[in-house]
């Protein structure tokens, strides 16, 4: 179920034909209106964006507004990407009309039915406007749920003070990690691996031969519980606990303690994505670097991040009680927010990559004759596109909502030094198979042997488990 993406990020891409949905002219034919409506429509939005991207955010919102003086927009910012938050408001009849999330969530809530079938809404013509990479990044069963407004990874930031060329092996990144080390007495690495959710690990598992599912006979399986994965678990701790050149940071991110450091010169490599590549940029200037996740030297495969997708997405009128009215004005706002001029807004302020092909295309002919001011910005994004052509799909069935926290739980416990990494792959997909069942997404049960014993057994216990009688503790036995 996952599979390597091999999209060229430096050359430009075919333009569909010109279909202007920065124009309010051609929005409103798009969603049914030949004129405004008498009185003002009023749409919920819940943004996602970080303080660079949300200053671009703010450029469109007022030409949008502009624009379309009729469509009031209520903005709520800050909000975490992910279906928990979502899920609550919309059970409640409350959810945003209007949603910013990555397309895995967006897949969960969609297949929930929380969610727009936009097929329904708009012509197949639409999906020509992005990138092929992203628009299926929001396809599902062949409907389309969301729009995207950028393409996003994690790439490796290093500081070219400490580091004069970036790693191209997993060796040579133990190397250069200890020469750091040694010479500078600063972090060789900070990744906080027990503090995330599996994002950023699941680059490092693919490196070492690993896939998130499996399937057989048409059923998604989880297939966590693998020598990949026990693999990938013990590299990581061999670096930080044996070779003391990772620093298991108790946060990440630009905000947290890996971006910290990375900041204030006291780690020379990190694993990060463009998202935060201004407070880097802020910081370090020319003596920032980019570059693509090295090569596993045990398999000979390249650490693949997923290459995934942010949007926008509208709530069911169930969801969000939205009126008709409120769900043409959604749609139109979709579609400006995620327009040729929208995204090259986000591109010049905050550098995401575009996922508009127009806006995408004038973005990487900027980048190859060298206009990106600073000049030495021209290198960077070059380090961070190249990474696209070594990455995976990110997957939006709804059963990646479960991986996370099955990730998670166990892979802490296993840098805690409370479990074993075989004892933490196990444990992982136990935890992700149950969540399944338990959600009615793994509900057959293959014909034995298919897959390999010790998966048979987890599923048949996670099947069980709830079947288990707990006697009152009332009777010696």
């Amino acid at each position: 179920m996952t599979s390597t993406s091999s999209t060229t990020t430096t050359t430009t891409t075919t333009s569909p034909a010109i279909l202007n949905t920065s124009n309010p002219q051609v929005l409103m034919k798009l969603v049914g209106l030949t004129s405004p409506p008498s009185t003002p429509v009023t749409i919920t939005v819940w943004d996602s964006y970080s303080t660079s991207e949300n200053q671009a955010f703010n450029e469109t919102l007022a030409a949008f507004e502009q624009a379309f003086p009729w469509i009031h927009v209520e903005v709520t910012y800050g909000v975490g990407v992910g279906t928990s938050q979502f899920e609550t408001a919309a059970e409640a009849g409350k959810a945003p009309i209007v949603y910013r999330d990555t397309s895995d969530s967006g897949g969960a809530l969609f297949a929930a039915g929380l969610v727009l079938n936009l097929s329904e809404y708009l012509p197949q013509s639409i999906t020509s406007l992005y990138l092929p990479t992203a628009i299926d990044d929001w396809t599902l069963n062949g409907s389309v749920y969301g729009l995207p407004d950028n393409i996003n990874y994690i790439v490796m930031f290093y500081n070219k003070q400490f580091v004069p060329y970036p790693p191209n092996t997993t060796n040579q990144l133990i190397q250069i990690a200890e020469n750091v080390n040694k010479t500078y007495h600063i972090w060789g690495i900070a990744y906080g691996a027990s503090q995330e959710y599996g994002y950023r690990f699941a680059a490092w598992f693919a490196g070492f031969g690993g896939n998130i599912f499996t399937t057989t006979n048409g059923q998604v399986y989880p297939a966590l519980n693998s020598t990949a994965m026990v693999d990938a678990l013990n590299f990581w701790y061999n670096l930080t606990y044996n070779l003391h050149i990772n620093y298991l940071a108790p946060s990440t991110g630009a905000g947290g303690a890996e971006g910290q450091l990375f900041i204030a010169n006291k780690t020379a490599i990190i694993f990060d994505g463009p998202w935060d590549l201004n407070a880097y940029l802020q910081a370090l200037g020319p003596n920032l670097g980019a570059a693509p996740l090295p090569i596993v030297s045990q398999t000979g495969l390249r650490a693949a991040p997923f290459i995934g997708s942010t949007g926008f997405l509208i709530a069911s009128p169930q969801a969000s009680g939205a009126t008709p009215m409120q769900i043409k004005a959604a749609l139109i706002f979709v579609l400006y927010f995620t327009s040729y001029q929208a995204d090259l807004r986000l591109w010049d302020v905050a550098h995401d990559i575009p996922a508009n092909v127009q806006a995408y295309n004038e973005a990487i002919t900027e980048l190859n004759e060298g206009k990106l001011q600073p000049s030495y910005l021209n290198s960077i994004m070059k380090g961070i596109l190249e990474q696209a052509q070594y990455g995976q799909k990110f997957p939006n069935i709804p059963q990646m909502a479960y991986y996370w926290n099955s990730f998670h739980e166990y892979a802490s416990e296993f840098f805690a030094g409370k479990i074993s990494a075989n004892a933490a792959a196990q444990g992982m997909e136990q935890a992700f198979v149950q969540s399944l069942v338990q959600n009615g997404l793994l509900s057959g049960l293959p014909i034995f042997p298919v897959l390999p014993p010790t998966q048979f057994l987890l599923i048949i216990t996670a099947v069980l488990s709830p079947l288990i009688v707990v006697l009152p503790r009332r009777w010696k036995w």
